[in-house]
């Protein structure tokens, strides 16, 4: 479980990321402080003093990484807190938490605000899947013992590795560019085995005057493997090189909740896999072409003219195959590009709900002594109050959490005329001007007002999804629907009037669809939830502005700091840097793609380029003499593109089917876009089709210029 904590004293209040963690958390991770000690179980008792662990960055940051932090107390929430251990630097843990406390849970809670993930190391030889089996067979018996703390849905628990826990949903887009880059990697491979293949044939006689000389095959082959091994150490090289440059680019762009993003960097192990890569490489596409040409008929090699170079059908054939191959892996990635670009286009276009321009938003985490809903709302309305009157500020309201971030839900039921209805909505606690703060358009009925707050009358607003779903068409205002059932009594919360609806947001994320949700205002939270959702979440604020935001970020902190200086505001950003975090992941992955695709293309163009041009050179006394004889350079290079562009075409179609079928694997990463988009589809084809026959028309006009007369001669 992870919450803000608020740091005060020296240097001012921040707030911090805190997981409340068990005594033993540490030592399954295999991890022991820098500094300190771990957690003991005296730590977690309830009612002992206040012990915390802190990671290496809050200790320099904050407290200069001086090493008395082990033996003057912090102080955290208003309380005094002892420094027991710090973590080794590079330590990261989820939600990128600075500081761990103990649990300290007490023998028989009951507030049911307790959510925990547990953390465990499986013995020698214990596979993932038997521990699976084993906790599903204890389950039925956590049930019957809690069966208060457990909902009529649950079926299990659900466990998998803390790995997969980590990367989340980010698992499959890494994968997906992995897989672009090894697209890429094949492609440059093809690309020095069009190049080994092509000097390969202009140097068959080389070849043969060394074989008679008394060279072996085996020296032969050494020879051309030590010119690829040279080949492919320059290549490592430039490669690594690049990466070093490279990498801290990227990093700059990736999204802020990329797992491990701080260990991303060029050591050791990247340096021995690039190695490994370019041996394989070297004899994947290196070793073939060296043993083809080492194996030479000196009878026809040494009989053929200096200046010409032999190509057979074989030779043909396999630079069609590996120009195909370069035009399909090619399009598959652009493809990919262009439906990750069509995801992302529709993605922009979504629509919030809200408007989200000239918002400024923080959060402030609650402390314990805030535990009643009476001393909440006053301590809200006073820092609201205080915003209302900055210059520059139109108005302010609070919530327990704004658009796109996570909230919670609140199961109800509403009474029918025939049956009850049960509900599950998202439940938001907001104050009377959230709506017009957030310009959220009212459907039906009225907005919060002033006056909610010091009725006794419990009053709700529901959204259209809700009002959908419960009432169909009927008119919902001064229905009543009841909240917080099968809660048990302190959360049952007492039958709200409906008086309003309001337009659907998106409250999870820009991909999900509007939940059905219930608003209602923040002083008629029920007493039992106040101290759950303060420990749960922290308070969201959002600012409508007159002025730029930004301008008003110090005027913000000092109104909430005249209010309670042990409370800073943290997270402080605009709504529109909301938004634009919302897609950071898709961003990152199209800008990803757009690069691998770029790359692939310029690289196929000029391989396109350079094999045509190379046939070219072979087929000169050919194009001479069909000169001389009268064909018109046109047609010529009318007939030769033809000829050329075969295996380019037959390239494109498979790289058109294979995309289809690739393109399942990144359908869960895809917004609104078909996996068969025909402008996807279409739009790459044209793109990569106009590129090769570009590389593919240069040459042959090149090539059909030349003087007949002098090629005759030359013969």
């Amino acid at each position: 479980m992870a919450t803000g904590e608020n740091l005060s004293g020296v240097g001012g209040p921040e707030q911090v990321t805190a997981s409340f963690v068990s005594a033993q958390f540490f030592q399954v991770l295999g991890l022991a402080p820098a500094l300190g000690r771990s957690f003991t179980p005296e730590d977690e008792r309830p009612g002992g003093e206040c012990v915390a662990i802190i990671t290496d960055g809050l200790w320099r940051t904050r407290y200069n990484g001086e090493r008395n932090i082990l033996t003057d107390p912090i102080t955290v929430n208003g309380e005094s807190c002892s420094v027991v251990g710090v973590l080794p630097s590079g330590f990261w843990f989820q939600q990128d938490a600075r500081m761990f406390m103990p649990i300290r849970l007490g023998a028989a809670p009951r507030d049911l605000g307790h959510y925990y993930n547990l953390l465990a190391r499986l013995k020698p030889g214990v596979t993932t899947t038997q521990a699976t089996n084993e906790s599903e067979s204890l389950f039925p018996q956590f049930k019957l013992t809690h069966g208060d703390l457990v909902d009529d849905g649950e079926v299990g628990f659900q466990t998998n590795d803390y790995q997969d826990a980590v990367l989340g949903n980010v698992s499959k887009a890494l994968w997906v560019l992995f897989g672009a880059v090894c697209f890429l990697l094949l492609i440059s491979c093809v690309n020095v085995a069009h190049l080994q293949v092509s000097r390969a044939t202009t140097r068959v006689r080389e070849m043969a005057v060394r074989a008679a000389m008394g060279a072996n095959r085996f020296r032969l082959v050494r020879q051309l493997i030590t010119e690829s091994v040279l080949l492919a150490s320059a290549g490592a090289a430039f490669g690594l090189l690049l990466a070093d440059v490279g990498v801290p680019l990227l990093l700059h762009l990736s999204p802020s909740g990329l797992p491990r993003a701080n260990e991303v960097a060029i050591n050791l192990s990247a340096i021995s896999f690039s190695i490994v890569l370019s041996a394989l490489a070297l004899i994947v596409f290196g070793l073939i072409p060296a043993f083809s040409a080492s194996r030479v008929d000196l009878n026809s090699a040494l009989k053929a003219a200096s200046h010409q170079a032999t190509t057979g059908t074989a030779g043909r054939l396999g630079r069609s195959l590996l120009l195909g191959a370069e035009v399909a892996l090619s399009l598959i990635l652009l493809i990919g590009a262009m439906l990750f670009m069509r995801s992302f286009i529709h993605l922009e276009r979504v629509a919030p709900g809200f408007d989200s321009q000239n918002v400024l938003t923080f959060k402030i985490s609650i402390p314990p002594h805030y535990s009643t809903t009476s001393l909440m709302w006053e301590f809200e309305r006073e820092v609201l109050a205080r915003l209302d009157a900055l210059p520059g500020v139109e108005m302010a309201a609070s919530a327990t959490c704004l658009p796109l971030d996570p909230g919670p839900e609140m199961p109800g039921k509403v009474p029918g005329q025939s049956s009850t209805i049960a509900i599950n909505p998202a439940y938001r606690p907001v104050s009377p001007n959230y709506f017009q703060v957030l310009r959220i358009p009212l459907l039906r009925g009225r907005s919060f007002i002033h006056e909610d707050s010091l009725t006794s009358l419990p009053v709700a607003i529901i959204n259209a999804s809700l009002a959908r779903q419960i009432f169909l068409d009927r008119d919902p205002i001064g229905k009543t629907l009841q909240l917080g059932s099968g809660l048990g009594a302190p959360y049952f919360d007492s039958p709200r009037i409906i008086v309003g609806v309001v337009g659907d947001i998106r409250e999870t994320a820009l991909t999900a669809a509007p939940n059905p949700t219930v608003f209602i205002p923040r002083a008629q939270v029920p007493n039992a939830l106040t101290p759950l959702m303060n420990r749960a979440l922290p308070m969201s604020w959002a600012v409508r502005t007159r002025i730029p935001p930004g301008q008003l970020i110090g005027a913000v902190r000092q109104a909430i700091f005249n209010v309670d200086p042990q409370l800073p505001a943290a997270d402080m950003r605009t709504m529109d840097q909301t938004m634009s975090t919302a897609v950071d992941r898709q961003r990152f992955t199209l800008v990803l793609m757009s690069i691998f695709a770029s790359l692939a293309t310029i690289m196929a163009a000029v391989g396109i380029y350079g094999v045509v041009s190379f046939q070219m050179r072979q087929r000169q006394r050919e194009v001479g003499i069909r000169l001389a004889l009268g064909a018109l350079p046109r047609t010529l290079v009318r007939a030769l593109t033809l000829t050329e562009a075969r295996p380019i075409a037959v390239g494109m179609l498979v790289g058109v089917v294979a995309s289809i079928f690739l393109a399942k694997l990144i359908g869960s990463l895809l917004f609104e876009t078909s996996l068969t988009d025909p402008v996807s589809l279409v739009g790459s084809g044209i793109v990569l089709g106009l590129l090769a026959c570009l590389g593919c028309y240069l040459p042959i006009r090149r090539a059909s210029q030349v003087d007949p007369i002098q090629i005759l001669r030359e013969e």
